[in-house]
Protein backbone atom coordinates (compact mmCIF):
# COMPACT_ATOMS: atom_id res chain seq x y z
CA UNK A 1 0.00 0.00 0.00
CA UNK A 2 1.46 3.07 -0.97
CA UNK A 3 0.41 6.48 0.54
CA UNK A 4 1.20 9.61 -1.40
CA UNK A 5 3.09 12.07 0.26
CA UNK A 6 1.65 16.05 0.05
CA UNK A 7 2.66 18.66 1.71
CA UNK A 8 -0.78 19.66 2.53
CA UNK A 9 -1.63 15.94 3.96
CA UNK A 10 1.28 16.27 6.39
CA UNK A 11 -1.16 16.17 9.90
CA UNK A 12 -3.11 13.63 8.43
CA UNK A 13 -0.17 11.06 7.32
CA UNK A 14 1.42 11.72 10.63
CA UNK A 15 -1.88 11.15 12.58
CA UNK A 16 -1.97 7.54 10.12
CA UNK A 17 1.79 6.85 11.14
CA UNK A 18 0.06 7.10 15.07
CA UNK A 19 -2.44 4.39 14.86
CA UNK A 20 0.04 2.47 12.58
CA UNK A 21 2.90 2.39 15.36
CA UNK A 22 0.53 1.48 18.55
CA UNK A 23 -0.41 -1.61 16.58
CA UNK A 24 3.05 -2.28 15.95
CA UNK A 25 2.44 -2.11 11.77
CA UNK A 26 5.61 -1.60 9.71
CA UNK A 27 5.90 0.76 7.33
CA UNK A 28 8.84 2.31 5.07
CA UNK A 29 9.78 4.27 1.71
CA UNK A 30 10.63 3.23 -1.75
CA UNK A 31 11.33 5.01 -5.10
CA UNK A 32 10.36 3.32 -8.82
CA UNK A 33 7.42 2.79 -10.54
CA UNK A 34 4.38 0.53 -10.07
CA UNK A 35 0.93 -0.47 -11.05
CA UNK A 36 -2.53 -0.46 -8.53
CA UNK A 37 -5.55 0.01 -7.09
CA UNK A 38 -6.40 3.88 -6.67
CA UNK A 39 -8.47 4.41 -3.95
CA UNK A 40 -9.47 7.60 -5.23
CA UNK A 41 -10.74 6.54 -8.92
CA UNK A 42 -11.01 2.91 -8.25
CA UNK A 43 -9.05 1.98 -11.35
CA UNK A 44 -5.93 0.24 -11.63
CA UNK A 45 -3.16 2.97 -12.80
CA UNK A 46 0.54 3.15 -12.98
CA UNK A 47 2.06 5.65 -10.75
CA UNK A 48 5.57 7.10 -9.31
CA UNK A 49 6.50 6.22 -5.81
CA UNK A 50 8.58 9.20 -4.43
CA UNK A 51 11.12 9.09 -1.54
CA UNK A 52 8.99 10.51 0.72
CA UNK A 53 5.64 8.08 0.37
CA UNK A 54 5.26 5.73 2.96
CA UNK A 55 4.95 2.09 1.89
CA UNK A 56 2.93 -0.32 3.93
CA UNK A 57 3.97 -4.11 2.74
CA UNK A 58 1.27 -7.07 3.30
CA UNK A 59 4.31 -9.42 4.32
CA UNK A 60 4.80 -8.59 7.42
CA UNK A 61 4.29 -9.89 10.59
CA UNK A 62 0.75 -7.76 11.36
CA UNK A 63 -0.21 -8.99 7.51
CA UNK A 64 -4.00 -9.46 8.43
CA UNK A 65 -4.57 -6.76 10.43
CA UNK A 66 -3.04 -4.48 7.61
CA UNK A 67 -5.51 -6.57 5.10
CA UNK A 68 -8.31 -5.48 7.07
CA UNK A 69 -7.21 -1.97 7.64
CA UNK A 70 -5.96 -1.56 4.33
CA UNK A 71 -8.39 -3.76 1.54
CA UNK A 72 -10.17 -1.01 -0.76
CA UNK A 73 -13.35 -3.17 -0.90
CA UNK A 74 -14.20 -4.83 2.60
CA UNK A 75 -15.45 -8.52 2.38
CA UNK A 76 -18.70 -9.62 3.29
CA UNK A 77 -19.92 -12.74 4.01
CA UNK A 78 -23.29 -11.60 4.76
CA UNK A 79 -24.93 -8.13 4.19
CA UNK A 80 -26.46 -8.59 7.46
CA UNK A 81 -24.09 -7.04 9.64
CA UNK A 82 -24.48 -5.36 12.99
CA UNK A 83 -21.66 -2.53 12.20
CA UNK A 84 -20.33 -0.33 9.89
CA UNK A 85 -19.05 -2.50 6.02
CA UNK A 86 -16.01 -0.48 4.97
CA UNK A 87 -13.30 1.25 7.10
CA UNK A 88 -10.26 1.02 4.72
CA UNK A 89 -7.74 3.46 6.31
CA UNK A 90 -7.11 5.91 3.28
CA UNK A 91 -10.91 6.58 3.25
CA UNK A 92 -10.63 7.33 7.02
CA UNK A 93 -7.22 9.67 6.61
CA UNK A 94 -8.61 10.85 3.26
CA UNK A 95 -5.30 10.17 1.81
CA UNK A 96 -4.08 9.68 -1.81
CA UNK A 97 -3.39 5.85 -1.74
CA UNK A 98 -2.87 2.73 -4.20
CA UNK A 99 -2.85 -0.18 -3.07
CA UNK A 100 -0.31 -2.61 -5.66
CA UNK A 101 0.04 -6.39 -6.40
CA UNK A 102 3.89 -6.07 -7.46
CA UNK A 103 6.83 -6.44 -5.22
CA UNK A 104 7.97 -3.34 -3.93
CA UNK A 105 10.98 -3.07 -2.34
CA UNK A 106 11.16 -1.14 0.96
CA UNK A 107 13.51 0.82 3.04
CA UNK A 108 12.66 0.20 6.32
CA UNK A 109 13.44 2.69 9.16
CA UNK A 110 12.47 6.09 10.62
CA UNK A 111 9.80 7.54 7.68
CA UNK A 112 10.26 11.52 7.59
CA UNK A 113 12.22 13.33 9.41
CA UNK A 114 11.64 14.38 13.23
CA UNK A 115 9.43 17.69 13.64
CA UNK A 116 11.61 20.72 14.40
CA UNK A 117 10.31 22.81 17.14
CA UNK A 118 9.74 26.35 16.28
CA UNK A 119 12.63 28.70 18.03
CA UNK A 120 10.94 32.00 17.04
CA UNK A 121 12.48 35.70 16.43
CA UNK A 122 11.13 38.44 17.00
CA UNK A 123 9.30 38.90 13.84
CA UNK A 124 6.38 41.00 12.49
CA UNK A 125 3.76 38.02 12.62
CA UNK A 126 3.72 34.31 11.70
CA UNK A 127 0.84 32.24 9.72
CA UNK A 128 -0.24 28.81 10.59
CA UNK A 129 -1.35 26.96 8.16
CA UNK A 130 -4.70 25.29 8.38
CA UNK A 131 -4.15 21.71 7.15
CA UNK A 132 -5.93 19.44 10.12
CA UNK A 133 -6.69 18.69 13.40
CA UNK A 134 -3.44 19.34 14.74
CA UNK A 135 -3.94 22.95 13.14
CA UNK A 136 -7.45 22.71 14.76
CA UNK A 137 -6.52 22.19 18.26
CA UNK A 138 -3.01 24.61 18.46
CA UNK A 139 -5.30 27.57 17.08
CA UNK A 140 -7.80 26.11 19.46
CA UNK A 141 -5.60 26.10 22.49
CA UNK A 142 -4.01 29.73 20.63
CA UNK A 143 -7.76 31.28 21.67
CA UNK A 144 -8.04 29.90 24.83
CA UNK A 145 -4.85 31.78 26.09
CA UNK A 146 -6.80 34.58 24.71
CA UNK A 147 -4.12 35.19 22.06
CA UNK A 148 -5.46 37.27 19.21
CA UNK A 149 -5.42 35.78 15.55
CA UNK A 150 -6.95 36.12 12.17
CA UNK A 151 -7.62 34.28 9.28
CA UNK A 152 -7.56 34.68 5.17
CA UNK A 153 -10.77 33.94 3.12
CA UNK A 154 -8.97 33.73 0.16
CA UNK A 155 -5.07 32.35 -0.81
CA UNK A 156 -2.27 34.87 -0.51
CA UNK A 157 1.35 35.12 -0.63
CA UNK A 158 3.76 36.97 1.64
CA UNK A 159 7.40 36.75 2.15
CA UNK A 160 8.05 34.59 -0.29
CA UNK A 161 5.58 31.80 0.71
CA UNK A 162 2.30 30.85 -0.22
CA UNK A 163 -0.62 30.13 1.83
CA UNK A 164 -4.32 29.35 1.13
CA UNK A 165 -7.93 29.64 2.31
CA UNK A 166 -8.13 29.67 6.34
CA UNK A 167 -4.42 30.10 6.99
CA UNK A 168 -4.28 31.50 10.94
CA UNK A 169 -2.53 35.03 11.07
CA UNK A 170 -1.31 36.20 14.03
CA UNK A 171 0.78 39.50 14.45
CA UNK A 172 2.81 41.19 17.23
CA UNK A 173 0.80 44.24 16.77
CA UNK A 174 -2.45 42.81 17.50
CA UNK A 175 -1.30 41.46 20.78
CA UNK A 176 1.24 43.58 22.53
CA UNK A 177 -0.42 42.80 26.13
CA UNK A 178 2.03 40.01 26.32
CA UNK A 179 4.72 41.65 25.26
CA UNK A 180 8.09 39.89 25.07
CA UNK A 181 6.42 36.76 25.84
CA UNK A 182 4.04 36.69 23.04
CA UNK A 183 6.02 34.50 19.88
CA UNK A 184 7.67 31.38 23.34
CA UNK A 185 4.16 31.42 24.29
CA UNK A 186 2.70 30.61 20.57
CA UNK A 187 5.64 27.72 20.35
CA UNK A 188 4.87 26.07 23.09
CA UNK A 189 1.38 25.29 21.38
CA UNK A 190 2.52 24.66 18.24
CA UNK A 191 5.53 22.44 19.49
CA UNK A 192 3.27 20.38 21.56
CA UNK A 193 1.03 19.79 18.41
CA UNK A 194 3.76 19.74 15.91
CA UNK A 195 2.76 22.58 13.91
CA UNK A 196 5.08 24.88 12.04
CA UNK A 197 4.78 28.69 12.53
CA UNK A 198 5.87 30.55 9.16
CA UNK A 199 7.41 33.69 10.06
CA UNK A 200 6.22 36.76 7.65
CA UNK A 201 7.79 40.25 7.82
CA UNK A 202 5.05 42.47 6.77
CA UNK A 203 1.27 42.36 6.32
CA UNK A 204 0.82 43.53 2.59
CA UNK A 205 1.23 40.37 0.42
CA UNK A 206 2.62 40.21 -2.87
CA UNK A 207 -0.38 38.08 -4.10
CA UNK A 208 -3.96 37.84 -2.06
CA UNK A 209 -5.55 40.21 -0.14
CA UNK A 210 -3.70 42.07 2.61
CA UNK A 211 -3.85 41.61 6.35
CA UNK A 212 -5.91 44.47 7.11
CA UNK A 213 -8.67 43.32 4.18
CA UNK A 214 -12.13 42.66 5.18
CA UNK A 215 -11.55 39.46 3.44
CA UNK A 216 -9.38 38.68 6.61
CA UNK A 217 -11.20 37.73 9.67
CA UNK A 218 -11.04 37.55 13.30
CA UNK A 219 -11.22 34.84 15.10
CA UNK A 220 -12.92 35.06 18.07
CA UNK A 221 -13.09 32.20 20.66
CA UNK A 222 -16.74 31.34 21.01
CA UNK A 223 -18.40 30.09 23.54
CA UNK A 224 -19.76 26.57 22.97
CA UNK A 225 -22.85 24.60 24.28
CA UNK A 226 -23.96 20.90 23.63
CA UNK A 227 -27.61 19.57 24.15
CA UNK A 228 -27.44 16.48 25.99
CA UNK A 229 -29.47 14.45 27.79
CA UNK A 230 -33.01 13.45 26.87
CA UNK A 231 -33.63 12.19 23.55
CA UNK A 232 -29.76 12.84 22.74
CA UNK A 233 -27.67 9.51 21.65
CA UNK A 234 -25.65 9.28 24.42
CA UNK A 235 -22.88 8.03 21.56
CA UNK A 236 -22.75 10.57 19.09
CA UNK A 237 -23.01 13.61 22.16
CA UNK A 238 -20.13 11.24 23.58
CA UNK A 239 -18.29 11.61 20.18
CA UNK A 240 -18.36 15.65 20.34
CA UNK A 241 -17.67 15.74 23.99
CA UNK A 242 -14.81 13.35 23.98
CA UNK A 243 -13.05 15.51 20.82
CA UNK A 244 -13.13 18.67 23.23
CA UNK A 245 -11.81 17.56 25.87
CA UNK A 246 -8.98 14.92 24.58
CA UNK A 247 -8.61 16.61 21.13
CA UNK A 248 -9.34 20.36 21.13
CA UNK A 249 -8.76 21.04 25.06
CA UNK A 250 -11.24 23.54 24.55
CA UNK A 251 -13.87 24.44 26.56
CA UNK A 252 -17.55 23.06 25.87
CA UNK A 253 -20.65 22.91 28.57
CA UNK A 254 -22.96 20.52 27.98
CA UNK A 255 -27.36 21.55 28.93
CA UNK A 256 -30.19 18.94 29.30
CA UNK A 257 -32.08 19.45 26.05
CA UNK A 258 -35.36 19.45 28.48
CA UNK A 259 -33.78 22.72 29.90
CA UNK A 260 -33.82 24.32 26.73
CA UNK A 261 -36.75 27.18 27.62
CA UNK A 262 -34.32 27.78 30.53
CA UNK A 263 -31.11 28.41 28.34
CA UNK A 264 -29.76 32.33 28.63
CA UNK A 265 -29.00 31.72 24.76
CA UNK A 266 -27.07 35.37 24.97
CA UNK A 267 -24.42 33.50 26.60
CA UNK A 268 -23.66 31.08 23.88
CA UNK A 269 -21.94 31.71 20.61
CA UNK A 270 -22.00 27.93 18.91
CA UNK A 271 -24.87 25.77 20.06
CA UNK A 272 -24.25 21.63 19.08
CA UNK A 273 -27.25 19.62 18.49
CA UNK A 274 -25.51 15.95 17.68
CA UNK A 275 -27.84 12.80 16.45
CA UNK A 276 -31.53 12.91 18.62
CA UNK A 277 -34.39 13.91 18.52
CA UNK A 278 -35.44 17.06 20.51
CA UNK A 279 -39.05 17.98 21.85
CA UNK A 280 -38.71 21.74 21.83
CA UNK A 281 -38.20 21.86 18.08
CA UNK A 282 -42.04 20.70 18.72
CA UNK A 283 -43.14 24.15 20.33
CA UNK A 284 -43.17 27.20 18.33
CA UNK A 285 -42.56 29.34 20.68
CA UNK A 286 -39.05 27.44 21.57
CA UNK A 287 -38.22 26.82 17.99
CA UNK A 288 -38.83 30.57 17.19
CA UNK A 289 -37.08 31.39 20.10
CA UNK A 290 -34.31 29.39 18.51
CA UNK A 291 -34.67 31.12 15.06
CA UNK A 292 -34.44 34.50 16.68
CA UNK A 293 -31.30 33.66 18.20
CA UNK A 294 -29.83 32.79 14.90
CA UNK A 295 -30.74 35.77 13.37
CA UNK A 296 -29.04 37.47 16.05
CA UNK A 297 -25.98 35.70 15.44
CA UNK A 298 -25.96 32.85 16.78
CA UNK A 299 -24.44 29.76 15.37
CA UNK A 300 -25.87 26.39 15.55
CA UNK A 301 -24.20 22.97 14.19
CA UNK A 302 -26.60 20.01 13.89
CA UNK A 303 -25.94 16.66 13.12
CA UNK A 304 -27.46 13.78 12.09
CA UNK A 305 -30.88 13.23 13.18
CA UNK A 306 -30.90 16.68 14.16
CA UNK A 307 -30.32 18.03 10.84
CA UNK A 308 -33.39 15.82 9.47
CA UNK A 309 -35.51 17.54 12.47
CA UNK A 310 -34.51 21.13 11.82
CA UNK A 311 -35.40 20.52 7.87
CA UNK A 312 -38.96 20.14 9.33
CA UNK A 313 -38.74 23.95 10.63
CA UNK A 314 -40.60 26.50 8.59
CA UNK A 315 -37.59 29.02 8.45
CA UNK A 316 -35.47 26.34 7.67
CA UNK A 317 -34.44 26.01 4.04
CA UNK A 318 -33.19 22.39 3.40
CA UNK A 319 -35.56 20.22 2.52
CA UNK A 320 -35.27 15.88 2.20
CA UNK A 321 -35.31 14.03 -0.85
CA UNK A 322 -35.91 10.56 0.52
CA UNK A 323 -38.85 11.74 2.51
CA UNK A 324 -40.44 13.08 -0.91
CA UNK A 325 -39.28 10.00 -2.75
CA UNK A 326 -41.16 8.04 -0.24
CA UNK A 327 -44.38 10.21 -0.17
CA UNK A 328 -44.53 10.33 -4.03
CA UNK A 329 -44.57 6.81 -4.21
CA UNK A 330 -48.39 5.64 -5.66
CA UNK A 331 -50.12 2.93 -3.35
CA UNK A 332 -51.43 -0.19 -5.52
CA UNK A 333 -53.62 -2.00 -3.59
CA UNK A 334 -52.66 -5.14 -5.56
CA UNK A 335 -48.89 -4.62 -4.54
CA UNK A 336 -47.77 -7.83 -3.71
CA UNK A 337 -44.59 -6.86 -2.41
CA UNK A 338 -45.82 -6.35 0.95
CA UNK A 339 -46.64 -9.69 1.80
CA UNK A 340 -43.01 -11.03 3.10
CA UNK A 341 -42.34 -14.12 4.76
CA UNK A 342 -41.85 -13.94 8.58
CA UNK A 343 -38.51 -15.69 7.67
CA UNK A 344 -37.33 -12.24 5.98
CA UNK A 345 -38.23 -9.83 8.89
CA UNK A 346 -34.32 -8.95 9.31
CA UNK A 347 -33.27 -8.88 6.04
CA UNK A 348 -35.79 -7.50 3.98
CA UNK A 349 -34.95 -4.16 5.69
CA UNK A 350 -31.41 -4.15 4.21
CA UNK A 351 -32.57 -3.25 0.96
CA UNK A 352 -33.40 0.10 2.12
CA UNK A 353 -30.03 0.91 4.15
CA UNK A 354 -26.68 1.24 4.45
CA UNK A 355 -25.53 0.23 8.06
CA UNK A 356 -21.80 2.09 7.49
CA UNK A 357 -20.57 2.57 3.30
CA UNK A 358 -18.19 5.08 2.15
CA UNK A 359 -19.06 7.64 -0.48
CA UNK A 360 -17.28 10.34 -2.27
CA UNK A 361 -18.63 13.77 -1.40
CA UNK A 362 -17.28 16.73 -3.85
CA UNK A 363 -16.84 19.97 -1.78
CA UNK A 364 -17.02 23.90 -1.94
CA UNK A 365 -13.65 23.97 -0.51
CA UNK A 366 -13.81 27.22 -1.09
CA UNK A 367 -16.33 27.90 1.71
CA UNK A 368 -15.24 28.22 5.34
CA UNK A 369 -16.86 24.91 6.31
CA UNK A 370 -14.69 23.03 3.58
CA UNK A 371 -10.91 24.88 4.41
CA UNK A 372 -8.22 22.26 4.21
CA UNK A 373 -9.37 20.02 2.42
CA UNK A 374 -9.42 19.04 -1.40
CA UNK A 375 -12.09 19.05 -3.82
CA UNK A 376 -14.01 15.97 -2.50
CA UNK A 377 -14.57 14.56 0.99
CA UNK A 378 -14.98 10.59 1.62
CA UNK A 379 -17.97 10.30 4.16
CA UNK A 380 -19.18 7.48 6.29
CA UNK A 381 -22.96 6.68 5.39
CA UNK A 382 -24.66 5.16 7.96
CA UNK A 383 -28.27 6.04 7.06
CA UNK A 384 -30.57 7.07 4.13
CA UNK A 385 -30.47 10.69 4.83
CA UNK A 386 -29.49 13.30 1.53
CA UNK A 387 -31.52 16.88 1.32
CA UNK A 388 -32.61 18.78 -1.76
CA UNK A 389 -29.93 21.12 -2.86
CA UNK A 390 -29.70 24.80 -1.81
CA UNK A 391 -31.07 27.14 -4.37
CA UNK A 392 -30.91 30.50 -2.28
CA UNK A 393 -29.99 31.72 1.51
CA UNK A 394 -27.55 29.03 1.66
CA UNK A 395 -24.49 26.92 0.21
CA UNK A 396 -24.31 23.53 -0.85
CA UNK A 397 -21.07 22.58 0.64
CA UNK A 398 -20.76 19.28 0.54
CA UNK A 399 -22.66 17.16 -2.37
CA UNK A 400 -23.47 13.82 -3.50
CA UNK A 401 -23.27 13.32 -6.88
CA UNK A 402 -23.68 10.10 -9.32
CA UNK A 403 -20.97 7.07 -9.11
CA UNK A 404 -20.27 7.76 -5.43
CA UNK A 405 -19.67 4.77 -3.66
CA UNK A 406 -16.22 4.16 -2.95
CA UNK A 407 -16.83 0.72 -0.49
CA UNK A 408 -19.18 -0.65 2.01
CA UNK A 409 -22.64 -1.99 1.52
CA UNK A 410 -25.88 -0.17 0.16
CA UNK A 411 -29.65 -1.62 -0.06
CA UNK A 412 -30.25 -1.87 -4.19
CA UNK A 413 -33.42 0.19 -3.33
CA UNK A 414 -31.49 2.40 -1.55
CA UNK A 415 -28.31 2.97 -3.62
CA UNK A 416 -30.57 5.15 -6.52
CA UNK A 417 -31.68 7.61 -3.53
CA UNK A 418 -28.25 8.34 -2.43
CA UNK A 419 -27.20 10.65 -5.49
CA UNK A 420 -27.42 14.47 -6.26
CA UNK A 421 -28.28 15.55 -3.06
CA UNK A 422 -27.18 17.61 -0.35
CA UNK A 423 -25.06 16.10 2.67
CA UNK A 424 -23.34 18.93 3.75
CA UNK A 425 -24.48 22.92 3.99
CA UNK A 426 -24.74 25.99 5.54
CA UNK A 427 -27.95 28.17 5.96
CA UNK A 428 -27.52 32.04 6.60
CA UNK A 429 -30.05 33.56 8.58
CA UNK A 430 -29.43 37.39 9.52
CA UNK A 431 -26.41 38.12 10.91
CA UNK A 432 -26.37 33.63 12.18
CA UNK A 433 -26.14 30.68 10.44
CA UNK A 434 -27.04 26.75 11.02
CA UNK A 435 -24.38 24.07 9.64
CA UNK A 436 -25.86 21.03 8.83
CA UNK A 437 -23.78 18.03 8.83
CA UNK A 438 -25.93 15.19 7.96
CA UNK A 439 -23.37 12.49 8.90
CA UNK A 440 -21.61 11.60 11.61
CA UNK A 441 -18.21 13.47 10.96
CA UNK A 442 -16.62 12.26 14.30
CA UNK A 443 -17.90 8.70 14.28
CA UNK A 444 -16.25 7.09 16.92
CA UNK A 445 -13.09 9.27 17.08
CA UNK A 446 -11.93 6.59 14.27
CA UNK A 447 -12.96 9.14 11.31
CA UNK A 448 -10.33 11.17 11.40
CA UNK A 449 -11.00 12.96 7.99
CA UNK A 450 -14.14 14.80 9.14
CA UNK A 451 -12.40 16.39 12.05
CA UNK A 452 -11.25 18.89 10.46
CA UNK A 453 -14.64 20.08 9.03
CA UNK A 454 -16.34 19.89 12.39
CA UNK A 455 -13.47 22.48 13.35
CA UNK A 456 -14.42 24.80 10.71
CA UNK A 457 -18.00 24.50 11.48
CA UNK A 458 -16.97 25.23 15.57
CA UNK A 459 -14.27 28.19 14.65
CA UNK A 460 -14.08 29.30 10.78
CA UNK A 461 -18.15 29.58 9.83
CA UNK A 462 -19.62 32.60 10.19
CA UNK A 463 -16.54 34.94 11.80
Amino acid sequence: YVIKNKSEDEERIRSLMELLDKNNIQYGTATGNSKGYHYQNKKEEAFTISPGDLVISASQPKAAMVKVLFEPQSKLEDSATYDITAWALPYVYGLNTFASKQMININYGKQGADFINNNPEDEYGYVIRWQGTSSAKTVAQLLAKGIKMRFSQEPFEVSGQQFDRGSVIITKKGNTGFGNALWNEIAKVCNENKVQMNAVNTGMVQKGYDFGSDLVHALIAPKVAMLTGEGVSSTAAGDVWSFFDNELKYKITLINASDFNRINLNDIDVLILPDGYYRFLNDKESSAALQQWIEKGGRVIAMESAVSQLSKQEWSIIKSKTDDADKGKEKNNEDYSALLPYESRERDPLSNSTPGAIFKVDVDNTHPLMYGYPSYYYTLKMDNSVYEFIKDGGWNVGVLKKENLMAGYVGYKLSPRLKDGLLFGVQDMGNGNITYLSDNVLFRNFWKNGELMFCNAVFMVGQ
